[in-house]
């Protein structure tokens, strides 16, 4: 028998004996999402719905454009915790909200994290700064005074933050650990809206979640250091240090 097949007979039999879905459900493993921030070409959702997401914010000296750099780092974190995975004592899943040059809405991107299974959630970003000379990697959570999990989250983030910075210190000369930041300089003081729309889905209540500023793309620095000559390989190892966190914060969770 397919496992679709006694997906659906479970399913059934849950109508009359409820806790035959919740047993299915505990026998799947906890999923990490990760959300590459922006993409497509134009602009997904709307500000009244407190639902657009931009297709791209930050842009290299070169011409280089977050939303490709954040679903690179973002495929290769998924694969990295993949293969990290093999070796843990427990199973854990990946989900990418894209995978392809798509701008989803946060309505869109929240309603994909939300399962019932979901661990955390990452959503990776690239930052730029007014004087194109900042350096540093820093995360951003929902400020304290909407966000009923704000230590959870805070605990969550800095961890993030300090095992990606160490990565990337490594590789950009002056880079910096920043710590964590909250979103209450965004939309006029009401914060993140892709934070907005996932504190809508009472399932995810527990759930830590943030945003990973990797680095400062509009540094003609951080393009020499990190994002020009090999790439990959500075990708790589940047993605390894994120899985290796996720998969240890997961894990030790649980």
């Amino acid at each position: 028998m397919s496992r679709f097949i006694l997906y659906r007979l479970l399913v059934a039999v849950a109508l009359v004996h409820p806790g035959a879905l919740a047993e299915l459900r505990a026998e799947e493993p906890p999923v990490i999402v990760i959300d590459p921030g922006h993409g497509g070409s134009a602009v997904a959702g709307s500000l009244d719905q407190r639902s657009n997401s931009s297709p791209n914010n930050a842009t290299s000296p070169s011409g280089l454009r977050e939303k490709d750099l954040t679903l690179d780092l973002a495929t290769r974190v998924e694969s990295a915790i993949l293969e990290q995975g093999k070796t843990r004592p427990k199973k854990v899943g990946v989900l990418l909200t894209r995978s392809t040059d798509t701008n989803l809405d946060f309505v869109q991107r929240a309603g994909i994290a939300a399962r019932y299974n979901t661990a955390c959630i990452v959503s990776i970003h690239f930052n730029a700064s007014s004087s194109h000379a900042a350096k540093g990697t820093l995360s951003l959570i929902a400020a304290r005074e909407r966000n009923k999990q704000y230590d959870l989250d805070l605990q969550f983030a800095t961890g993030l933050t300090s095992a990606t910075s160490k990565v990337v210190r490594e590789i950009v000369p002056g880079s910096r650990d920043r710590g964590v930041m909250t979103d209450s300089h965004l939309h006029n003081g009401l914060g993140s809206n892709f934070f907005f729309q996932l504190a809508r889905h009472k399932k995810l209540d527990g759930v830590p979640r943030c945003f990973l500023e990797v680095e400062f793309m509009d540094n003609p620095e951080v393009e020499k250091h990190l994002l020009a000559g090999d790439r990959d390989a500075h990708f790589d190892r940047i993605a390894a240090a994120i899985a290796g966190y996720l998969l240890d914060y997961v894990i030790d969770r649980r």
